[in-house]
């Protein structure tokens, strides 16, 4: 039965995300064209200030509301696990209205002296009214994913991009004519319209399947400080994070501004190109490694608790070598057909070249990724927070040192650097705690041999197919072809086998409940 339910949680998980993803990154091509370059440039500029503001009042919330209901199940150490979410809805609530008021009070110097651009003001109002719907609904969301119920919030994320999308598509066109300004606003509105409806869609379900329990409520305070004890590592780490990229990103564009002799649209535009359009793309597979995070989080959190090592070492050894197999052969697409792809999805020419050069950080971003979330499962918050910290700051140097002097090929190099920096520390902290040997042969020796075949047999016949066949058609054959070879000299080499598949049921059918346990073995002397 346990297995059916997590086989179940995982599938919806994974076909939710899949969902999410597509009807996201056709929103982006669709904003991409409508809004050029500078437009997306200026969207992704507020974009990072409304990051900053909702990791700071959502970021780790859901987390612990899981974690928390799923032991209280098991031991009933908190009483009521409504009660558990009453008072993180609370507190996330208080937390999060306080951040709308700041940003509508304080909107119009935020615009002009940190975001450095008026054009963000209209944008800023519209998008605080989101932050405490989107808070109360992470506290839900939380709730249901420790029950393991994963269909209705996974529903709700579909409901908000659905809702965001509609708002959008019926009101940016009579705005586009204004400018920018105008059109990044209603973009921010329709954001903030997906939160509210999908925050009341998840609050109808809750209120409709609640049950009523005899269970003792235990004390406010006792419960606060075990929220705040695993949310607040979290927390401090991306709203830390969220704030080094908010100045990250002024920086990006005041440098590009400096080394363009003042050309504010070709600083603007070229910032759009690389955070609203190449990045996006090279993170768009990402949706299975989303899902197969949130699945282990809860299975390692309990396997931390029980201190069962052998569980947690099994899961994280498939889970790397499965995350590294999957980022070469991204990669591998993005360096053979970078025009192709980029004249499918954008009418930028100059988006190709800046896939080409940014395409090899694939692997390591996808390994930062799931390295992360596995170290936040098992106790190790803190230690990912460091890494953020030190490498938001050397990033922030290296930008306002090196941009207004080498322009955007100076910031793809900074790009480069710091993520073989976060992943590699990462994984090295990940590797010590579980005392998982690095397997180089097997996860990237081999893996590269591999994809290399196909990709050169392929390289010969590439340009006569895309002449017969249209760009979607040849990259979608030639894709399918590479990934056929691709993974029979993968199980050839012996870098896949059964023991993939078996690791996979493993995880489903693990009976043991979800335990955060702040004091382990894995949390390491800081």
């Amino acid at each position: 039965m346990q297995k059916n339910v997590l086989l179940k949680g995982a599938m919806t998980i994974l076909g939710a995300s899949i969902i999410t993803r597509i009807l996201g990154f056709v929103f982006r091509i669709y904003i991409a064209e409508k809004l050029d370059a500078q437009g997306m440039g200026l969207y992704q500029l507020v974009t990072s200030l409304y990051m900053l503001a909702i990791t700071f009042t959502t970021s780790g919330i859901s987390l612990a509301v899981s974690c928390m209901i799923s032991e209280n199940i098991e031991t009933g150490r908190y009483g009521n696990s409504r009660y558990i979410l009453k008072i993180s809805i609370f507190w996330a609530a208080f937390i999060s209205t306080l951040v709308l008021i700041a940003l509508l009070v304080f909107a119009v110097p935020i615009s002009q002296n940190v975001l450095r651009d008026p054009r963000t003001l209209y944008s800023i109002i519209f998008l605080a009214p989101s932050l405490p719907f989107m808070a109360v609904a992470s506290c839900v969301k939380g709730y249901f994913y420790a029950l393991r119920k994963s269909f209705h919030p996974s529903n709700s994320t579909v409901i908000e991009q659905i809702a965001k999308m509609l708002f959008i598509f019926c009101l940016i066109n009579f705005y586009i004519s204004r400018g920018d300004e105008y059109a990044c606003a209603i973009v921010s509105l329709g954001m903030t319209v997906g939160e509210v409806v999908s925050c009341i869609y998840i609050g109808i379900i809750y209120y409709v399947q609640k049950k009523s329990t005899q269970k003792q409520n235990f004390g406010m305070r006792k419960i606060l400080s075990k929220i705040l004890k695993i949310s607040v590592p979290v927390q401090t780490s991306a709203t830390f994070s969220s704030a080094l990229r908010l100045a990250e990103n002024v920086l990006i564009i005041e440098g590009l501004k400096i080394f363009t002799h003042g050309d504010h649209i070709a600083a603007t535009g070229t910032y759009g190109i690389i955070k609203g359009m190449v990045l996006p793309l090279l993170l768009f597979p990402t949706s299975f490694l989303q899902a197969v995070i949130i699945v282990l989080i809860p299975e390692l959190s309990g396997a931390s608790a029980a201190r069962k090592e052998s569980t947690i070492k099994r899961a994280c050894q498939k889970a790397l070598q499965l995350t590294i197999l999957m980022g070469v052969y991204i990669t591998a697409i993005f360096l053979l057909f970078p025009g192709e792809i980029s004249s499918l999805f954008y009418k930028n020419p100059n988006v190709a070249p800046m896939i080409k050069s940014l395409c090899i950080l694939c692997p390591l971003m996808y390994l930062e990724m799931v390295c992360v979330g596995i170290l936040n499962a098992i106790g190790e918050q803190i230690a990912s927070m460091k890494y953020r910290i030190i490498d938001g700051a050397l990033r922030l140097v290296l930008i306002w040192v090196l941009v207004p002097k080498g322009g955007v090929d100076a910031f793809l190099i900074i790009m480069v650097m710091s993520n073989i920096f976060t992943s590699m520390l990462n994984l090295y902290r990940l590797l010590k705690v579980t005392c998982l040997p690095l397997c180089l042969n097997q996860w990237i020796i081999k893996p590269v041999i591999a994809i290399l075949i196909p990709s050169f047999i392929l390289t010969v016949i590439k340009n006569k197919i895309i002449e017969i066949f249209p760009n979607w058609l040849a990259i979608l054959s030639l894709g399918l072809i590479i990934m056929a070879i691709y993974l029979i000299f993968l199980f050839i080499f012996k870098c896949l086998g059964t023991s993939e598949v078996d690791f996979l049921k493993t995880c489903l059918k693990s009976k043991s409940k979800t335990k955060c346990n702040g004091k382990n073995k894995y949390i390491s002397k800081q």
